[in-house]
């Protein structure tokens, strides 16, 4: 049975968001009701390590990240997932049904991100409109600026938990994540994040 409540829009996850599990504890629902999550692939699309905070900038209502041995501020930039255009490839992931409320936390969750509506170029449609966040020019920008100073890092945490989230969905799922995924350029770090507000 469908989620009381919930619109017919969707976001398709091809990273952290493929957890469904955390995903459903972040938008403090129980769980995902069978229908509400399609696993797809996103055509066109090529993953790539290219979004960045700068962690050195404090920020109101935002986590930050710390050295994960002494707890102090790394002064990093700290590399996330991204997709980029990539003619002939694809992107696989989860689309998942969120109510409005939903996807507003979602908006807040995704600020390095622009979210722009991709229903057609889904290999199964869900049905209605389906959104994916595709990082903002500001946040491509922090990661160039990170690169050239050598201080873009990818946390080890993230990209390992991103690693598990695709191997809950099988083997396969895990080799085409990887597959249409550029490694980083960015070292990997031990680090910290801070616990996301509660908004």
């Amino acid at each position: 049975m469908m989620s009381t409540g919930l619109s017919m829009e969707w976001v398709f996850g091809y990273g952290s968001l493929v957890d469904r599990a955390a995903l459903a504890a972040w938008l403090r629902r129980g769980a995902f009701d069978p229908g509400e999550t399609v696993p797809c692939r996103l055509r066109g699309w090529r993953r790539t390590w290219n979004v960045a905070r700068d962690n050195a900038e404090i920020t109101a209502g935002r986590p930050h990240y710390v050295d994960a041995r002494t707890g102090a501020r790394v002064a990093l930039f700290v590399t996330v997932l991204n997709i980029r255009p990539a003619a002939g490839e694809f992107v696989n992931g989860l689309a998942f049904r969120v109510s409005q409320a939903e996807r507003e936390r979602l908006d807040r969750r995704e600020f390095n991100y622009d979210r722009i509506d991709v229903a057609g170029s889904l290999d199964r449609a869900p049905g209605g409109r389906v959104w994916v966040y595709r990082g903002s020019a500001a946040a491509r920008a922090r990661y160039e600026r990170g690169a050239s100073e050598g201080r873009a890092v990818v946390a080890r945490r993230y990209f390992e938990s991103v690693e598990a989230a695709f191997a809950s969905l099988g083997p396969e799922a895990l080799a085409e994540y990887r597959a249409s995924t550029d490694r980083p350029s960015a070292p990997l770090a031990d680090l910290r994040r801070t616990d996301w507000p509660d908004s």
